[in-house]
């Protein structure tokens, strides 16, 4: 159980850290011309206060993800995180107010599927510790 949670709360920070860096990175203008950028205009795109707490959101995601996999297997832990995309979705349609097709709502179930499978192996661990 302890699993679930530690990933339902990464996943959360990272979607939500996502969503920060979205909001923030469109604000600072288009960046898809990073050859004609200045240094400067890079550096204000990441001084933004969204993109800086969405930072720190990915921070906490890695930190809580790098734990649990102190306890459970790779295989099992990683594919859990596709949970991201879920709330992503959600935060984005949402928060957001994006325009969701339901091409993007119906590759989102196909994730939940995925998930769905992947918890009910109820063995977390098989490595032996080391």
């Amino acid at each position: 159980m302890k699993t679930f949670i530690a990933i339902l709360l990464a996943s959360l920070f990272c979607a939500v850290g996502e969503a920060l860096i979205s909001v923030g990175m469109k604000q600072s203008g288009d960046a898809s011309a990073l050859g004609s950028l200045s240094i400067w205009k890079l550096a204000a795109m990441f001084a933004n206060p969204r993109v800086l707490v969405g930072i720190g959101c990915m921070a906490l995601f890695l930190t809580v993800y790098s734990v649990t996999l102190s306890w459970a297997d790779l295989s099992f832990t990683q594919p859990l995180t596709a949970l991201t995309f879920v709330f992503g979705t959600l935060i984005a349609r949402l928060f957001l107010q994006e325009d969701v097709s339901p091409w993007r709502w119906v590759g989102t179930a196909v994730i939940v599927i995925g998930i769905v499978l992947v918890s009910m192996d109820g063995n977390q661990l098989t490595a032996p510790r080391r």
